[in-house]
């Protein structure tokens, strides 16, 4: 279940971010099969994680008051633990006890941390993304996107949404819900809109229980061509999922 599901996210985010590549004039590149290695021995672990960004203590914010049932809580925090929203809206950092980089849950879903970096390496021929160091940015071949904050802080995050805005981003694939620019790759929100109303809900009822965290995650700029190719790609994949 788990493998299929990963099969189809990594088909929809390569097909998004291949149209968003044409629409930049950018060319496919096929890649040559690489020639098998020479077996050799299996490197030593290091001793120390590798440098890694570290993050400051969040910054708690303030929530608005909600009427959500505990069934429907526990319900979302099912549905976003299944669907790894953590991987991307939730910073990573290095994790002491693993010895290695994962997502640093006092941050839990608060997007992009205000003023961290971009990924810092550059596009390669055919590449659809460099991630950054806190796994909340992507370099796209037509500039940064990045995770925006979920937490139910009403100045940055999510308090200032309605459940009508919430099911809108993925019914209607546009940002907030509205009829302004189109919801960006590497978003999987086809994923997220195959679920039915209720489950959305929950998922909305779960971000409202959440600690709100004050964190003004950057907006991503990209170019009006690109934003109308986009939006395009992405209102044919709605009227194909409703012919299904």
């Amino acid at each position: 279940m788990n493998r299929s599901r990963s099969r189809a996210r990594i088909a929809i985010l390569f097909s998004i971010g291949s149209t968003a590549a044409s629409a930049l004039g950018c060319e496919p590149v096929r890649a040559e099969p690489a020639a098998r290695p020479a077996r050799t021995e299996a490197p030593a672990r290091p001793e120390a994680p590798p440098a890694h960004v570290r993050l400051a203590a969040p910054v708690p914010g303030k929530a608005p008051p909600h009427s959500y049932s505990e069934e429907q809580i526990r319900r979302g925090g099912s549905l976003v633990k299944f669907g790894s929203c953590n991987d991307c809206h939730t910073p990573w950092a290095i994790n002491e006890q693993v010895g290695a980089p994962m997502p640093e849950m006092s941050r839990m879903l608060s997007g992009h941390p205000e003023g961290g970096p971009d990924p810092r390496g550059e596009l390669g021929p055919g590449d659809l993304a460099v991630i950054g160091p806190t796994f909340t940015s992507f370099r796209m071949p037509f500039g940064v996107v990045y995770t925006p904050n979920l937490t139910p802080d009403i100045d940055t995050g999510t308090g200032s949404w309605s459940e009508e805005m919430f099911l809108g981003i993925f019914r209607k694939a546009k940002h907030l819900g509205g009829d302004g620019r189109p919801v960006l790759p590497p978003m999987p929100w086809p994923m997220v809109a195959s679920l039915p109303d209720e489950d959305l809900v929950a998922i909305f009822a779960y971000l409202r229980s959440i600690p709100p965290i004050r964190n003004a995650s950057p907006v991503a700029q990209p170019p009006a061509p690109v934003l109308e190719h986009v939006a395009a790609v992405n209102d044919r994949m709605l009227k194909l999922f409703a012919s299904h």
